[in-house]
């Protein structure tokens, strides 16, 4: 179900959406990015860069007192999000269900 979150101070939010608790529950929000860091051979002391995929996790703005739409259920789930909430600086304004729950309407006249 998408969720609408507001922001209630006059301030600007950032949150870190952690990988464990944003996208355990669907696809992955998380980049990767490249990272090149120089290994040493022990035995001979050469020097080789390496390049090495790690994953970075997302982040969400919510600048002030804006209203953000359509958003994952999960982002409730992060550790920061809930704290928010907690403490009153950001407030969850409806939780409604997807679209593709929805019954398609029938007229009679389909084929």
């Amino acid at each position: 179900m998408p969720v609408t979150l507001e922001n209630r101070i006059r301030q600007m939010q950032v949150f870190n959406l952690e990988h464990d608790a944003y996208c355990a529950s669907s696809e992955c929000a998380c980049s990767d990015i490249t990272a090149t860091v120089v290994e040493q051979n022990p035995r001979t002391g050469e020097r080789a860069p390496r390049h090495v995929t790690k994953k970075a996790p997302a982040s969400m703005t919510l600048l002030a007192l804006e209203r953000r739409e359509g958003l994952r259920e999960s982002i409730v789930s992060v550790p920061e999000v809930r704290a928010a909430i907690e403490r009153g600086l950001v407030r969850v304004v409806e939780q409604t269900p997807p679209l593709a729950a929805r019954r398609p309407v029938r007229t009679g006249k389909e084929e």
